[in-house]
């Protein structure tokens, strides 16, 4: 008897606490997106093959994915080119019309202002309606991995364990942090690229909200003079790239696609050397400063300390993430590590600890908004409570942070020298201060000469 005879049932647009996936999959998975977000409000199924805008687009290669999104190698038969297709979350169409009226507002404002240039602009966009709801669909430019994963591209990297930032994280934990550095050039111009483009955005009250390396993207050389069956999703390589997917109880799934795609980069069209651009991309949780959200969609270890304590904000919480990705992106692990798997008041309390040790001692102001403060801090004498903790071997050891300039030292680039160590850290500690209206805009650190040089 065939398990098809009874029609699964639609699933909820959101998983309950303990219910289990719909699908299995063998060994420990693919690296790719969460099987379960293809439900009714969530992604929309895509495969290789399919094609949009009434045949318009044919997708040839899964690019990339992300929490509100799936992005695809696409034929543009209509104008004989490639594109890329971003094709939204059906339960965040706002958060789509909203990087579009960003765009949008910018692109008229802009006129032959070259900062334009530092962004992904859309060539077309549609809505595609499938079984999981309506998915606005956003066409692009090709463009290359970010900033967050071409660092492993690069044939000249060189992974080696992070250093010991602290006693809190077990031999186990550290074993995960593996650094990337980019080269300081690279570095540079990738954070240079994308100041330009916060400038751009803050010179018309535009905050980004979500700055990170994940949205940050290296252009490709032109591409539209290659063959389709070498730009294609290529299925031979091993690792798979190609997962298929099954339900546990056996029956079809309309709401997932047959397959689960493994995303092929477009890396080694990636343009090096002079010719090296970074793009600003993602304004979906951009804002207008006079209309701020409640909640920024800021990454957890990127957080002002402002966001911390949830109190207001401004553009600067921009520059705050910035001067977070100066340290990145030279020293190949974030600045601020926040495990995971802690609670939410844990990460709280652990990034403000850690800020007071790698930055400095947090002022009052923070120190009173702090509602578990006094569990860290003597109120008097703010001296720590906790600075010892017993190891594996049960020795008391000091459990306090890495100053910023000792967590730099220890991983530094081999072509920055003592004195530019000083220089970039004098410069990131200019950014992380703790009073919002002290920080630098992003015009005034573009003349920083550290840029300059």
């Amino acid at each position: 008897m065939s398990s098809d005879i009874s029609p699964p049932p639609t699933p909820k647009t959101e998983m309950l606490p303990n219910e289990k996936g719909r699908f299995t999959c063998s060994g420990i998975g693919p690296p790719c997106e969460w099987a379960d977000k293809y439900r009714p409000g969530g992604f929309h199924p895509v495969n290789l093959g399919d094609t949009f805008r009434d045949g318009m687009y044919t997708v040839i290669r899964k690019l990339g994915y992300g929490s509100s999104s799936t992005v695809w190698l696409a034929i543009d038969s209509k104008n004989k080119r490639y594109v890329a297709i971003k094709v939204v979350d059906a339960s965040l169409t706002s958060h789509a019309e909203n990087e579009l009226k960003i765009i949008r507002f910018l692109s008229e404002k802009a006129g032959d202002d070259p900062r334009l240039q530092y962004f992904i602009t859309p060539r077309d966009i549609f809505v595609q309606e499938g079984p999981n709801g309506k998915h606005m669909c956003i066409v692009y430019e090709p463009m290359g991995p970010s900033a967050a994963t071409m660092v492993e591209e690069l044939p000249s990297r060189s992974p080696f364990p992070v250093r010991k930032p602290s006693n809190k994280l077990s031999d186990d934990d550290l074993n995960t942090w593996r650094t990337r550095q980019y080269p300081k050039w690279m570095a540079k111009k990738t954070l240079l690229h994308t100041l330009h483009a916060l400038a751009f955005l803050h010179e018309h009250n535009i905050v980004h909200g979500n700055v990170h390396p994940g949205n940050s993207l290296f252009s490709i050389s032109d591409i539209n003079g290659i063959e389709v069956d070498e730009l294609k999703h290529d299925e031979t390589v091993i690792p798979r790239t190609v997962w298929p997917l099954k339900r546990r109880d056996g029956k079809t799934d309309k709401w997932a696609p047959k397959n689960l795609y493994v995303c092929q980069p477009l890396s080694k069209y990636v343009l090096l050397g002079p010719d090296m651009k970074v793009k600003t991309s993602d304004l979906d949780s951009g804002f207008w400063t006079d209309n701020p959200p409640t909640t920024p969609n800021v990454p957890v270890a990127l957080r002002a300390p402002e966001l911390i304590l949830e109190q207001p904000f401004d553009m600067s919480i921009d520059i705050w993430a910035f001067g977070c990705l100066i340290f990145e992106y030279l020293i190949g692990r974030p600045l601020f590590i926040i495990l995971p798997f802690l609670k939410e008041d844990e990460k709280e309390d652990d990034h403000l600890v850690q800020l007071n040790d790698v930055i400095g001692q947090l002022p009052d102001n923070i120190m009173e908004a702090w509602p578990r403060a006094k569990e860290w801090y003597d109120p008097v004498t703010r001296q720590p409570l906790h600075t010892y903790e017993e190891d594996d071997d049960g020795e008391m050891v000091p459990c306090t942070y890495d100053s910023l300039e000792v967590l730099f030292a220890q991983n530094k680039p081999l072509d920055v020298d003592e004195a530019e160590s000083a220089v970039i850290c004098s410069l990131i500690r200019q950014i992380l201060v703790y009073s919002q209206e002290e920080r630098p805009s992003a015009e005034e650190l573009l003349k920083h000469p550290w840029f300059s040089k």
